[in-house]
């Protein structure tokens, strides 16, 4: 998942620290209501360390209500696709439904390296489902998932 929307940097503001505007809150919420109506059975939540991707986060981890902590990695935050399959191969086996939240445009070529479907730049708050037939996280590598779908708020609401 891309974060949702965020404010443009302020002057002398790092990136990292950008937060969510109204919408991008309305956005990660439309995300979460429509995981949790549609039975997605997500274990884990694991995000960018960045201000906007943690409240994406947050958002949809409340709408879930899941027991399990946000994971919070460093790595993600101006990650290479590299980095996103390293990050996927250390998961603890016991969680078998990620939800990741990252950045473009590597989440989206992540995506891509994947499944090796053709989705394009996501939108903010835009979800790619990707099944794998493994059985470790340390199996997902280049062209190893099956494209479910893409889905973000604009074509929900």
């Amino acid at each position: 998942m891309r974060h949702a929307q965020s404010a443009d940097k302020q002057h002398g503001q790092h990136d990292k620290d950008r937060e969510l505007t109204s919408t991008g809150i309305g956005e990660a919420a439309t995300i979460g209501h429509f995981l949790k109506k549609n039975n997605y059975d997500v274990d884990l939540i694991v995000s960018s360390a960045a201000r906007r991707a943690e409240s994406t986060a947050t958002v949809v981890h409340g709408i879930l209500n899941l027991q399990s902590e946000i994971t919070i990695n460093n790595e993600l935050y101006e990650a290479s696709v590299r980095n996103l399959v390293e990050a996927v191969n250390g998961l603890d086996d016991d969680f078998k439904n990620i939800l990741m939240i990252g950045h473009n445009p590597y989440i989206s070529y992540f995506a891509e390296y994947l499944t090796k479907a053709e989705i394009g730049g996501m939108e903010t708050a835009g979800l790619v489902s990707i099944r794998f037939e493994i059985s470790k996280w340390q199996e997902v590598t280049e062209g190893i998932g099956s494209f479910e779908n893409y889905i973000h708020p604009s074509i929900i609401e």
